[in-house]
């Protein structure tokens, strides 16, 4: 990373770092007591089952944990500054350490290299997995694991059984057509046909929510699996820029057109422009859009916890998850996971324990009611926890209805071609990101009416300034 770049970040972050941090990282004098921050979970269930973890993690090593959570955004920013200001902790979980922690930092020398903790967990992974983590250092000039892969999210499309059904189409997922064009046509018939048969309700629906902003993670994840449909790459193996070569640059120009034309013909929320990464979900929960496309089961793990339907009839009857849909050259989809990644800072004193706590963590037993208590939001990494039942039968509702939910997710891991994201290959991807590249291009077609054309070679151009700064 340049020089400029570290001292832009030491310059944001530097002032806040007191606060952020709250207190001195202690286990570093008493050597047993280990400090975890970690990420607050989005159920309950999820935080109750850390701590259980850490209770028994605490009776069998008469080690003290001090453990704390913390939203992801907050977290991330405690992270940042805790390894820029070398005061640390000695395990962190973020959901954003897979793309603003690992490549940045594994880069900076800053993470420690966990790669014999890998070796001993490799048997277990699901190999695709590992890669998010496999980075590389600007110091040593050599790829080395800086994270611990655990769980992962993917894509997928949740609709509203109910309104499809109101609005005169067949319901059933099996019935959703999958290719490219009838697809999207298919949620817009539903839009036209309920505005049309009760304009006073459903006169604010709207078809798809489509998340099209430049402030959310939702829209990288949309335009990369649009992308990816439309047959581009904006890598290669070696993390070198292709996405200026024709057949890439054509498949951006015509991303980013599907997406203009999408809004622009009415049926995305106009305040899909603007939407963070909730928006989409709390647009689907009132029912003001048909469907979303979302990268993980947050959304119907939540009307499964749902306390105001007991018999959870939203989440077997009048919902469902479908896949993405096949490309518009008819190849099916290629899914993109991105993994959730825990990392041990270079400056923990206690980075044999911090591997063990680790180890502990994903023990196959202990991490399968880890992962369960988020009702199947993210998938393990490890095989032999994949293969507990759960994954493919998920859940029986009061009348013996299937789970129409869990089992699709899975399916997408275990079944489709997937890969991880690739901010893997080069740290500058984890930039790109990070100023939501994709997002302002999307603003360019939607907002400024550029064309497609113009606003693709605007975001290369700022790929490849982005990639010329890290040396």
């Amino acid at each position: 990373m340049t020089q400029s770049r570290r001292h832009f970040l030491t310059r944001t972050l530097g002032a806040g770092v007191a606060a952020l941090l709250g207190r001195p990282a202690t286990g570093r004098a008493q050597g047993t007591k280990l400090v975890v921050w970690w990420n607050k979970g989005y159920y309950p269930e999820e935080d109750a089952a850390m701590q259980k973890i850490v209770r028994d993690f605490q009776a069998r090593t008469n080690v003290e944990v001090d453990l704390s959570f913390s939203a992801q955004e907050d977290l991330l920013k405690k992270i940042t500054a805790a390894l820029i200001a070398r005061r640390v902790p000695d395990v962190a979980f973020c959901f954003y350490n897979d793309w603003q922690v690992v490549p940045k930092y594994g880069w900076e020398d800053k993470l420690a290299d966990v790669s014999d903790l890998i070796r001993e967990l490799e048997p277990r992974y699901n190999k695709k997995m590992l890669a998010v983590a496999y980075v590389m250092n600007a110091r040593t000039k050599k790829r080395a694991y800086y994270g611990v892969p655990i769980e992962a999210q993917t894509m997928h499309i949740h609709y509203w059984r109910d309104l499809v059904r109101e609005a005169g189409l067949p319901d059933a997922p099996e019935q959703v057509p999958l290719k490219w064009d009838d697809y999207w046509t298919f949620w817009k018939r539903a839009q036209d046909a309920l505005r049309k048969k009760d304009p006073a309700r459903y006169g604010r629906l709207y078809g798809i929510g489509m998340t099209e902003s430049t402030r959310a993670s939702d829209t990288l994840y949309n335009f990369e699996m649009a992308l990816l449909s439309f047959g581009g790459d904006v890598l290669d193996e070696e993390g070198r820029i292709v996405a200026d070569q024709p057949r890439n640059r054509q498949a951006i120009v015509a991303a980013l057109k599907w997406f203009g034309d999408l809004f622009l013909s009415g049926y995305v929320p106009p305040d899909a422009t603007n939407w963070t990464d909730g928006d989409n979900n709390a647009a689907f929960h009132s029912r003001s859009v048909v469907m979303t496309p979302n990268p993980s089961q947050s959304i119907p793990a939540a009307q499964f916890f749902n306390k105001d339907d007991p018999e959870k009839k939203n989440y077997f009857d009048n919902m469902a998850t479908i896949e993405w849909p096949d490309g518009p050259d008819g190849r099916k989809a290629t899914y993109l996971s991105a993994v959730k990644t825990i990392v041990v800072p270079k400056d923990s004193k206690n980075q044999k324990l911090a591997k063990d706590f680790i180890k502990f963590v994903v023990e196959r037993d202990r991490f399968l009611e880890y992962v369960k208590a988020a009702n199947g939001r993210w998938f393990p990494a490890f095989t032999d926890v994949a293969t507990d039942p759960f994954w493919r039968t998920g859940h029986r509702g009061p009348r013996g209805q299937k789970d129409p939910h869990v089992p699709v997710a899975t399916m997408i891991f275990l079944d489709r071609e997937n890969k991880v994201f690739e901010h893997y290959k080069h740290p500058a991807y984890s930039q790109v990101f990070d100023e939501n590249v994709w997002g302002k291009a999307m603003a360019r077609v939607i907002i400024d009416k550029w064309p497609a054309d113009r606003a693709a070679d605007e975001a290369i151009g700022r790929i490849k300034t982005i990639f010329a700064q890290y040396r």
